[in-house]
């Protein structure tokens, strides 16, 4: 038996917008390294009731046959990646802080000289490390922009608890190239880019491999952007 679509009605899509509104007002690096409790802290009774719409969900009943790895704590090895820039055709764009612990920061680092040398080109981390508190945001703007469709947006982001960038001892990056791909709009670009198959070939060497490749069991769209480091 399927499980019926989440509905959300206009009042939660108001609730989410204000959410969202409220953590660029404090500052979206912040929520990357706060604890899921300390996020909870400073929501209203309403935006409370609207995390926990989604928070208790099981992804399992639509499609998800992932690991559940639990509300992990913020670990205190986390290395911040700062100042990154990508080129697209118009102007160029700036990528916000991202934290890696730091054995997948050197692995990282290790990984990028090489294809540095190889294909005279570098990856940047557009996300690394989320902390529960951060998954359930980048849950919530992909709801927004997915125009609130409940199952289209489980398909393409965990449930905290569920996610790869929240378990630090499987730490899972999501690559992006220098020209700006993948995109929101054509995620499956990166597929065709000479680094993603640099990664193919190379990633493995260096503890990195891919968690999502087409046609996966897992009940996880084809992600070629995300790849798990494994010690």
């Amino acid at each position: 038996m399927k499980a019926k679509d989440i509905s959300i009605s206009a009042g939660e899509q108001k609730i989410i917008s204000a959410i969202l509104d409220k953590v660029k007002k404090k500052g979206e690096n912040k929520i990357k390294i706060m604890s899921f409790n300390r996020f909870y802290s400073f929501l209203n009774e309403g935006e409370k009731h609207v995390i926990n719409k989604f928070k208790n969900i099981d992804p399992r009943k639509y499609g998800f046959k992932g690991t559940y790895f639990g509300l992990q704590s913020v670990p205190n090895n986390l290395i911040a990646i700062r100042n990154q820039r990508y080129k697209t055709k118009n102007r160029i764009e700036k990528i916000s802080v991202q934290y890696l612990p730091k054995p997948v920061f050197v692995a990282y680092k290790k990984l990028n000289t090489a294809l540095f040398k190889d294909i005279k080109r570098k990856i940047l981390v557009d996300s690394g490390y989320r902390s529960s508190a951060h998954q359930m945001i980048t849950f919530l703007w992909y709801l927004k922009f997915h125009k609130f469709d409940f199952k289209k947006t489980i398909k393409r982001v965990a449930i905290p608890g569920y996610s790869e960038h929240g378990f630090p001892k499987k730490q899972a990056i999501d690559f992006i190239t220098q020209d700006g791909i993948p995109t929101d709009e054509k995620p499956l670009k990166f597929s065709r880019t000479i680094e993603y198959k640099w990664l193919l070939k190379n990633a493995h060497k260096f503890g990195f491999y891919q968690s999502y490749p087409h046609k996966n069991n897992l009940g996880i769209m084809f992600e070629p952007w995300h790849w798990q480091f494994v010690a």
